[in-house]
């Protein structure tokens, strides 16, 4: 099902979205609205993700309902999350976060696309407040912002080697990286669990 309609569906996502942003003081690297889902790539500083999205997706629903005359749930089931690992895929996801209207033959171009992160990451336009598009411009080098920005368009325009890589993030793994990053959020998720449980010994 659609759940944007229109260009003031989408506005209004986008205004719940640096709302989500700045009270659970997220990290936006990028984004993408398509016609029946979003994508957006958010880093965390307190675990409170769930809590974010939930937040973003209920206030959106809210309002697309009043607005469409409609009742019943938007979002179907829990959103899909990955963990990323930062060194090996962080670049690639960059790439395929924004190129999802021209795969979807929305566009033939990223930059004819209205309603992603493209457009402000690439300097063709003013980037919200909530985006952090130097996060994502810092993945290609040391330089000026310009030269950034042009590396970015050409790398988005280069994804053909990519391919294995988005079969991946399209996938249901839930960690994506090295089997070190791996081991790494593995360990972290037994430790969590041991203190959910309270067996974890006091530290003094």
């Amino acid at each position: 099902m659609a759940i944007f309609l229109d260009p003031t569906d989408y506005r209004q996502f986008v205004n719940v979205l640096s709302d989500v942003v700045e009270d659970f003081k997220l990290e936006c690297w990028n984004y993408c609205l398509m016609p029946n889902h979003y994508h957006a790539t958010v880093q965390p500083s307190e675990r409170n993700l769930s809590k974010a999205i939930a937040c973003l997706n209920s206030e959106y629903a809210q309002w697309w309902n009043r607005r469409h005359q409609r009742v019943g749930h938007v979002f179907q089931g829990r959103f899909k999350d990955q963990l990323v690992d930062h060194e090996t895929y962080m670049l690639t996801l960059s790439r395929y976060v924004v190129q999802n209207p021209v795969r979807a033959g929305l566009v033939n171009r990223p930059d004819e696309w209205l309603w992603s992160s493209y457009r402000a990451t690439a300097g063709l336009d003013l980037a919200p407040a909530f985006l952090g598009a130097t996060l994502t411009l810092r993945l290609f080098g040391e330089a000026d912002p310009g030269s950034l920005q042009a590396r970015f368009v050409k790398a988005v325009a280069t994804t053909d080697a990519d391919a294995a890589a988005f079969d991946r993030i399209r996938s249901n793994e839930r960690v994506l990286g090295t089997k070190l990053f791996k081991e790494v959020v593995a360990a972290a998720e037994r430790r969590d669990e041991t203190r959910a449980s309270g067996s974890e010994a006091p530290v003094a």
